[in-house]
């Protein structure tokens, strides 16, 4: 299932996923079971358990499973400047191992 993330809610049958792109930051909170989270981009995944929370960006594809249970997660847009500087550091993360690559590539 690809949405927007327009939602505040969202429930996920236990090995089920729900992915899209927000057009804004949001805060991932688990309510209840736990998930696995992927953002495209970024070389690390993530577990959350229930009360855990994530500032996922704006413009990329994310990802969520629910584990062996089903799981609720409630978004919220993050308006907090610490937010807005992590999906920087992400991005700016993102370009420069991308940069890497491709220099490496046609060394």
């Amino acid at each position: 299932m690809t949405n927007n993330f327009a939602n505040s809610s969202y429930t996920i049958s236990a090995g089920k996923t729900l992915s899209g792109i927000s057009a804004v930051d949001q805060k991932v909170k688990v309510v209840c079971g736990r998930v696995w989270l992927t953002i495209a981009g970024d070389e690390a995944d993530f577990w959350l358990a229930e009360g855990e929370t994530l500032t996922i960006p704006a413009h990329r594809m994310v990802v969520l499973e629910a584990d062996q249970q089903a799981s609720m997660i409630e978004l919220q847009m993050a308006t907090s400047p610490a937010a807005s500087r992590q999906s920087e550091f992400a991005v700016t993360n993102y370009l420069q191992k991308l940069t890497q690559k491709l220099t490496h590539a046609f060394a």
